[in-house]
């Protein structure tokens, strides 16, 4: 037997309800595996806090070369990072690169003061080196930050 032209069965979808059901499909597995990978996204108060921090330790580590050692100044540096370091850390698994280049300045600052602490004042030459790694650190989180701005 064969099928008259024009004829079809209203219960069966056509070829492209089909085709549109299964793009439909696949759209919503895309979005909803995207959700689940839960993009991190700019913020405006990280690039603020850390631009803002920045220049604070430049100041600090120049007074490393002078005695006597600025305790007041270490503590309210310390203090800062760790508030810092909380409000990424608080953002979630998403952040994670940024909460832990946060980290990681937090552990280089704490051993540049324990070094400063321990050995003395620096030469200018060290604190110069000092500097320039800790710089370059914070560089380093701030570019990160940046990169996430989808508007530049």
């Amino acid at each position: 037997m064969h099928s008259r032209p024009g004829l079809r069965c209203h219960f069966c979808p056509s070829r492209t309800q089909v085709v549109r059901s299964l793009q439909l499909l696949l759209f919503v597995a895309i979005l909803s595996g995207c959700s689940l990978l839960q993009p991190s996204y700019y913020d405006p108060t990280t690039f603020r806090n850390l631009t803002a921090l920045k220049p604070k330790v430049a100041m600090l580590y120049e007074t490393f070369t002078y005695d006597p050692l600025n305790e007041e100044k270490i503590a309210e540096i310390r203090l800062e990072l760790a508030q810092v370091y909380e409000y990424e850390k608080g953002k979630g698994e998403s952040n994670r690169e940024t909460a832990r280049q946060v980290q990681l300045i937090r552990e280089m600052f704490e051993r540049h003061v324990e070094h400063r602490q321990k050995q003395g004042k620096w030469s200018v030459a060290f604190m110069q080196n000092a500097l320039q790694n800790i710089q370059e650190a914070f560089d380093t989180a701030i570019r990160t930050e940046r990169l996430k701005n989808k508007n530049e």
